[in-house]
């Protein structure tokens, strides 16, 4: 961590810019960010593994979606500074009784369960030889409870850090029951950006010549890629609507979460909201995603159009982590005779 010196004063106290006292910074919100995408990739690949549709859509969504939850744990371990003692985590609550003593231990217990899950369904997948031993004619049965596995695990670990936020002591902006919708609705759509983009290129080949039908082999791709199209579309919807309501929040809150909420839309990080979060990340997507809705997603117009939506998503949805965790540091320090309470915190477990 940065010096916190030299510092400018206030009319009555220090005031320290982001930079020179960020506890939580862009490690934790890359963690946060992979986090969401993994799980939300992983989900959609289970959701369209039980329908039975995509196949080769859902073995790159599990890969790669295993891949981003490894490295999501990897950035947390890195930001805990003594990463042999990061196991120690789990273990904390047991001499109380517990299987978790907080939020960051339920994260860990999430985030170690998509793992396993994943582990068990690329064996299956990678290694159909050993599943015929192990599994016999189970093979498709044990897909299936992994399936669900992964939708439950899947979304616990995508909200479980707004809870850990709002658990944090002395940090009033992140006291806000609204950041489990925004975390849930931007997530999605990163899983849905991703898996379009999958879908699109990596699906079985197909040509544009082939008019789009009601049903039957082309028409089913192109009705994949509508449907991930309007998955996407809502998820931008909710995630503009979750903003709107975070913000709303965070006026009726504590006094200093408007002191963060202020550098958030007026100050120092109001070009990366504004001008990233909102545009870049919301209403390009947007967009892209109404006029995919009435076009044929096979055509090479689409296909350009699906990569710029995924990478919008993408950029728009790390800075969204990174905004809302850098600008709670962003406020004139509290008094040492100040008390604060978080709204909620770990009551389960």
């Amino acid at each position: 961590m940065s010096s916190p010196w030299p510092v400018s004063w206030t009319g009555w106290g220090p005031y320290m810019p982001p930079g020179y006292h960020l506890i939580w910074g862009w490690r934790i919100a890359a963690a946060v960010f992979l986090t969401a995408l993994g799980s939300m990739t992983m989900l959609l690949a289970a959701v369209y593994n039980v329908r039975g549709k995509v196949s080769r859509m859902v073995k790159i969504n599990m890969t790669a979606g295993w891949i981003f939850i490894l490295g999501a744990l990897a950035f947390f371990v890195i930001d805990l500074g003594r990463p042999d003692r990061a196991g120690n985590i789990i273990f904390i609550g047991y001499p109380n009784g517990r299987l978790a003593q907080s939020w960051m231990d339920w994260g860990v217990l999430f985030l170690s369960g998509m793992v396993i899950w994943g582990i068990i369904y690329l064996a299956i997948t990678y290694i159909p030889s050993l599943a015929r031993a192990v599994l016999g004619k189970y093979i498709r049965p044990t897909q299936i409870v992994l399936d669900y596995l992964i939708m439950l695990t899947g979304i616990a670990a995508t909200v479980y850090t707004a809870f850990l936020f709002a658990a944090a002591g002395g940090k009033s902006y992140w006291w806000n029951g609204v950041l489990p919708l925004l975390w849930l609705s931007s997530g999605l759509a990163y899983g849905s950006a991703f898996s379009l983009l999958v879908t699109r290129f990596f699906e079985k080949s197909v040509t544009t010549a082939v008019p789009v039908k009601a049903d039957g082999g082309t028409s089913e791709l192109a009705h994949v890629l509508h449907e991930l199209s309007w998955l996407d579309l809502l998820a931008e919807i909710f995630e503009g609507f979750g903003w709107a309501l975070f913000i709303a929040v965070a006026m009726a809150n504590h006094y200093l979460a408007g002191l963060d909420l202020y550098e958030l839309l007026f100050g120092a990080y109001a070009p990366m909201f504004w001008g990233v979060v909102i545009s870049i990340g919301i209403a390009i997507p947007l967009l892209l995603e109404i006029a995919l809705l009435r076009v044929n997603p096979l055509n090479r117009t689409a296909a350009v159009m699906i990569a710029i939506i995924f990478v919008a998503v993408i950029v728009g949805g790390y800075t969204l982590r990174y905004v809302v965790i850098a600008t709670a540091y962003f406020h004139t320090p509290i008094t040492p005779f100040y008390n604060t309470q978080p709204q909620w915190g770990p009551w389960w477990g």
